[in-house]
């Protein structure tokens, strides 16, 4: 019952169950027990426990069991007493590979690699365990080329060394060289750990389309996703809209009988409703059972997105009866829907609301959905006064705000309102090449040539020019940038 505790991350049970056996006259502990007591100590970080344990096998004769010696190694450091496991480490007469890895790993685990490094020096006979504890040691302080030295000089490397490196090149954003070790690595060692950081990687750079190719590999390789997997390439496919391979997951997901949670649930969500069809999402979103407060927000930004203003309140009426924690980004998509509807009272009344009857203040994104609204309405006036209130004057870094209102005043032709706002812009942002094309449309539209021309000139002379805009598509599985 203890080991199955220890063992089933239960260790307080397990620590419990000891205290009783001890109280329990017709029983006692062996050198079978205290492994598994220690493993709980560790688990736990109860080092006064540990040591007391420490004390009862002295007390019960077993100081010199190796098994039990090796445990009291690794208990003391995990629970960061490296100088005890030392001493356990220097009592030992016929030290085991077992006992010389549990010190090094205990070492390196500390940071301590250096030291692991010279008791790895001093070792006779090493295993793969050994090796990979030093190499992993290296990475996590960052030291690759002392990793790398070790990892070409290691025989029988197996996928734990491969995936050790690469996660080492990933957690340093040195994707190239991940990807240099992952296209070396043998393909029949190549396991879901070693894709899911290929594409853990990619994620954190934002290089959806190395993701999708990484996870073609993976089918290859016939290698099942995980969670993380599934989540991860179906956000892949939401930014490139690539639909057919995120249908792929989901039929993935339906053959296997996977739950679908709140987390995959929403990813699903996302990716419908990027991908064109608002239809599937809904029904995607129907299907989860436990929904969190993301996958809430996820349907209501997305009806807000494809226009479907009505379903939309709807969800957020269903989400009220649910009792869900709202939030301000589930405020900020009922705000959108307003924007996509032009529902100036309705936007107001949400704006009121959040504040008002749940406390939530008003962020920089509400006061800009809340602007863009105004001005669409042809409300400028209101929109600058919104800006200029006393609130959200605290918040006049923010650029998309002034945008909203520069934007809209270009397209209404309203001359005064456009200069008031790309002085903002301006003052918060000189180098904004955005802000000087549109100024100079406005003024161009307006038959102010001269103006337009100035700040052109303008802009040639602070070296400025506007950024232009991308797009991707899947075209028979293939995602083409343009």
């Amino acid at each position: 019952m203890i080991r199955g505790y220890a063992q089933r991350e239960k260790p307080e049970n397990a620590l419990s169950l000891f205290y009783s056996m001890l109280c329990n006259a017709n029983s006692g502990p062996n050198k079978l027990t205290f492994p598994f007591v220690l493993k709980a100590c560790s688990q736990v970080r109860a080092i006064e426990e540990g040591k007391q344990v420490h004390g009862l096998v002295f007390k019960h004769g077993l100081s010199e069991d190796l098994f039990v010696q090796n445990s009291l190694i690794n208990m003391y450091s995990s629970c960061g007493l490296i100088g005890f496991a030392c001493q356990v480490f220097n009592k030992i007469d016929d030290l085991d590979v077992v006992s010389w890895n549990s010190m090094i790993s205990g070492l390196v685990d500390l940071g301590f690699v250096e030291e692991g490094k010279q008791m790895f020096d001093r070792m006779s006979k090493r295993s793969l365990v050994t090796w990979n504890c030093l190499i992993d040691g290296y990475v996590k302080v960052g030291l690759l080329m002392e990793a790398r030295e070790l990892f070409d000089q290691m025989v029988g490397k197996n996928s734990v060394s491969w995936n050790t490196m690469i996660d080492g090149y990933v957690s340093l954003g040195l994707m190239e060289d991940a990807k240099g070790f992952f296209d070396k690595m043998p393909w029949e060692m190549k396991d879901v750990i070693t894709f899911n950081l290929m594409i853990d990687g990619y994620a954190r750079e934002g290089r959806h389309k190395e993701i999708l190719e990484i996870f073609k590999e993976m089918r290859v390789a016939k290698i099942k996703p995980s969670r993380f997997t599934m989540v991860s390439v179906l956000t892949a496919c939401s930014y490139l809209g690539a639909l057919e391979q995120g249908e792929w997951m989901q039929a993935h997901i339906e053959k296997n009988g996977i739950d679908v949670n709140s987390v995959l649930g929403t990813a699903l969500v996302e990716m419908f409703a990027k991908c064109g069809s608002i239809e599937r999402a809904l029904s995607v979103f129907k299907s989860i059972e436990e929904r969190d407060v993301g996958a809430w927000n996820s349907i209501i930004h997305k009806l807000a997105a494809h226009g479907h203003g009505q379903e939309a309140f709807a969800i957020f009426s269903d989400m009220l009866r649910s009792n869900t924690l709202l939030d301000g980004i589930i405020f900020l998509g009922l705000l959108s829907v307003c924007r996509h509807l032009g529902l100036v009272d309705e936007g107001k009344r949400f704006f009121q609301l959040m504040s008002e009857e749940y406390g939530l203040v008003p962020k920089v994104e509400h006061y800009g959905c809340m602007v863009d609204l105004l001005c669409h309405a042809d409300l400028l006036e209101e929109a600058r006064d919104l800006i200029d209130s006393s609130h959200a004057s605290q918040m006049k870094s923010s650029v998309p705000m002034w945008g909203a209102l520069l934007g809209v005043s270009c397209q209404l032709k309203n001359i005064v309102m456009g200069e008031y706002a790309a002085k903002h812009l301006l003052q918060l942002d000189p180098f904004d090449g955005n802000c000087y094309t549109v100024l100079s449309n406005l003024y161009s539209a307006a038959g102010l040539y001269e103006k337009a021309i100035e700040v052109r000139n303008e802009m040639k002379k602070q070296g400025l020019e506007k950024i232009p805009g991308s797009s991707s598509m899947e075209i028979d599985g293939l995602v083409l940038d343009f």
